[in-house]
């Protein structure tokens, strides 16, 4: 297979992946969580039902405005994932 592209990085990893679904006061969350392997006080989270992803820590959750902007929900949304996050990310480290 020839390329016009000069690969930077072509790796396959294998990852643990935490799926995590709740039901919260407005709508069903589906959430993918990995480990960042290079800052282990990250995370990938990964909303399945909206395709919305980051590269979040504790430090990231609580930034206001983090949370609508990252997964587009309202500011009440966005309290309830700070809440529910911030129980994921303790419960792993």
């Amino acid at each position: 297979m020839s390329t016009n592209f000069d690969y930077l990085r072509d790796e396959t990893i294998e990852k643990q992946v935490r799926y995590v679904s709740f039901m919260g006061k407005f709508h069903r969350y589906d959430f993918a969580f990995i480990d960042d392997k290079d800052d282990p006080k990250k995370k990938i989270v990964i909303d399945l039902r909206k395709n919305h992803f980051s590269i979040l820590s504790r430090q990231d959750i609580e930034k206001p405005g983090e949370m609508e902007h990252v997964f587009h929900v309202t500011e009440m949304e966005a309290d309830e994932l700070r809440i529910f996050l911030m129980e994921i990310f303790q419960s792993q480290n």
